[in-house]
C-alpha cells in the first residue's frame, strides 16, 4: 500500500514539476537564438532604410540583438560607379515584445523555429539575386531573373582567370544560368567567390584537354595561360590547351548544337610587318621560338574552328585580342601592366625589356567584356579584332604609371625578350562595322582603377615580387 502511494505521489509531482521546468528553460532559448542571430550574417546596417557600405565591407552581424532584419543597402561599384540596391525587406520583429504572446500562445519553440525559417528564407531571397562581397570583388551586382525560356546555359572555360571572370561577371547580373570549367593553372578561386552561392552560378575543376560532356546553350573559349612567363613555363601543355582543349569545346558544341566563341590573341600576328594590324594581314610568326607554343597554338585554333564551320556546321566566333588590363589581374603574370603598377606602388624599379620603344596598345577589361559578348550574339562569324588603338612606347608608359602612383621607382632597362613584337596596334574598323563596337574606357580611367586594386592586393599580401621575364609557374 505504501508503494502505491509512493508511486502516485511521484506521478503528481512529475506533472507539476517538470512543466515548470521546460518553462524555467524558456529564457535561456530566447537568450541562446538571440546571441545566434547577433553572430549570425546580416548587413550591418545605421539606419532602417540606407546603409552604406565599404569597398572593403564584409558581411557582418547586425549591431540590434533585438531587431533583425535585412534593410536596404546601397553598394558603389569603383568600377563604373553604378550603383545596385538591395530591395528592403522587413523579417521579423522585437523578441522580448514578443516573447509575452509567445509563452501565453505555449508554443515557444515552434514560434522560434518559424522565425528562423522566416530569417534563412529572406537571406537565401537576397543572396538568390545579387553577389556577396568579397576581399576581391567588394561590391555587389544584382542578378535579373528570368524565365525558364529566355535564359541560357552558357559555359565559360578559363572562367577563373583575369577576363573570365568579368565576363562570368555580365553574364550572371543578365539572369543567365553561368558554368566555369576551370583547372586552377593560372584563374583563381578568389575571382569568382563572390558567386559561389548563387543557385545560376556552377564551378567545374577540370582541364580542357579531356572531353567534358554538358548541356550548354552557348561556350566561351578561354582556357590557355596568356603571359609569357607563364605560357612558356609548360610550353607542351600551353599548346595541348589551345590544340585539345579547343577540338573538345568543339566537339562538345556539335554534339549539343551550342554556339561557340574562341578568344584568340594579337599574338597572332607575331612581329608585324603591318601596322596597324587588320584581320586579313597573316602575321610574322617564328614558329620555333619560346612564344610560338601561345602564337601557334592560337593559330591552329582558328584553324579548327573554321574546319568545325564548314564540315559541321557549328556556329563559330572567334576574337582576336589585344592587351587588357584591368582589376584582377593576376599580380605575378609577367605583363606589361601589372608589373609596371607591382612595382610603381613598392618605389622598386620599373623594369624594362628592350629600348623601350616598341609599342603597345591597352584595352580595360570591360571594353574587352563588351566585345566578347556583341560577337557572341552578332550574325557575323570571322576573326574580329578587340583592342584600343591609343598606342604606347612601354617606355613612356612606364613613366605614365610612375606619375599616377606618385612613385619613386626609377626606370631600369634591362635586354630585350626574344621575338618580343616592336609595335601592337589593332585596326577596329571591323569590330565597329560589324558589333558597333568600341573602347568605352579611357587608358588613364583603367589604370586609376586597376591601381587601386593592386593596392589592395599588396595591403593584404604585404610584399610582391613580379614576375621577370623568363619561363615562370605562377603563384598563387
Amino acid at each position: 500500500m505504501q508503494s502505491i502511494f509512493t508511486l502516485l505521489f511521484g506521478i503528481m509531482i512529475g506533472y507539476v514539476v517538470l512543466p515548470a521546468t521546460k518553462m524555467s528553460q524558456v529564457p535561456a532559448k530566447v537568450d541562446s537564438d538571440r546571441a545566434q542571430f547577433k553572430t549570425n550574417p546580416a548587413w550591418d546596417s545605421t539606419s532602417r532604410n540606407t546603409a552604406s557600405i565599404s569597398r572593403n565591407a564584409n558581411i557582418r552581424g547586425n549591431p540590434n540583438p533585438n531587431e533583425h532584419f535585412v534593410d536596404q543597402a546601397v553598394y558603389r561599384v569603383p568600377a563604373d560607379e553604378a550603383v545596385y540596391s538591395a530591395p528592403a525587406k522587413s523579417i521579423t520583429a522585437d523578441f522580448l515584445t514578443d516573447k509575452p504572446k509567445m509563452k501565453q500562445d505555449g508554443n515557444l519553440e515552434d514560434t522560434l523555429e518559424t522565425k528562423n525559417l522566416e530569417i534563412l528564407r529572406a537571406n537565401f531571397a537576397i543572396m538568390g539575386s545579387q553577389s556577396l562581397p568579397t576581399s576581391a570583388t567588394p561590391i555587389v551586382m544584382k542578378t535579373t531573373k528570368l524565365p525558364d525560356s529566355k535564359r541560357k546555359k552558357i559555359m565559360i572555360t578559363g572562367g577563373a582567370g583575369f577576363v573570365g571572370s568579368h565576363l562570368v561577371d555580365k553574364l550572371m547580373m543578365e539572369g543567365q544560368e553561368v558554368i566555369v570549367v576551370d583547372n586552377f593553372f593560372t584563374g583563381q578561386k578568389r575571382n569568382i567567390e563572390h558567386w559561389l552561392h548563387h543557385p545560376n552560378f556552377s564551378l567545374i575543376v577540370h582541364d580542357v584537354t579531356e572531353p567534358i560532356m554538358l548541356e550548354v546553350d552557348q561556350i566561351y573559349h578561354l582556357a590557355c595561360p596568356a603571359s609569357p612567363p607563364h605560357y612558356q613555363y609548360n610550353p607542351v601543355k600551353t599548346i595541348k590547351t589551345s590544340t585539345m582543349g579547343t577540338i573538345n569545346m568543339l566537339g562538345l558544341a556539335k554534339r549539343v548544337h551550342a554556339r561557340m566563341l574562341l578568344t584568340s590573341t594579337s599574338e597572332i600576328y607575331g612581329d608585324p610587318l603591318e601596322h596597324p594590324q587588320k584581320e586579313s594581314y597573316w602575321g610574322n610568326v617564328n614558329t620555333i621560338g619560346p612564344r610560338s607554343c601561345y602564337d601557334e597554338g592560337k593559330r591552329v585554333a582558328e584553324t579548327m574552328m573554321y574546319s568545325y564551320r564548314n564540315q559541321n556546321q557549328v556556329e563559330v566566333r572567334v576574337a582576336r585580342i589585344f592587351n587588357t588590363f584591368g582589376p584582377r589581374m593576376h599580380p605575378n603574370d609577367g605583363r606589361v601592366v601589372s608589373n609596371f603598377i607591382i612595382q610603381a606602388l613598392q618605389n622598386k624599379p620599373i623594369t624594362i625589356y628592350g629600348n623601350g620603344e616598341q609599342t603597345r596598345s591597352f584595352q580595360y577589361v570591360s571594353d574587352l567584356v563588351e566585345g566578347l559578348y556583341s560577337l557572341m550574339n552578332a550574325d557575323y562569324d570571322l576573326p574580329v579584332n578587340l583592342g584600343n588603338p591609343d598606342e604606347y612606347s612601354v617606355k613612356e608608359f612606364a613613366h605614365y604609371i610612375k606619375n599616377i602612383t606618385s612613385s619613386d621607382s626609377i626606370i631600369s632597362m634591362l635586354p630585350k625578350n626574344e621575338d618580343d613584337p616592336s609595335q601592337r596596334k589593332p585596326d577596329i574598323s571591323t569590330a565597329k562595322a560589324q558589333l558597333g563596337w568600341f573602347p568605352q574606357v579611357s587608358v588613364r580611367d583603367g589604370l586609376e582603377h586597376t591601381i587601386k586594386y593592386f593596392q589592395r592586393v599588396l595591403d593584404e599580401s604585404g610584399e610582391i615580387v613580379p614576375t621577370g621575364p623568363g619561363a615562370a609557374k605562377p603563384e598563387a
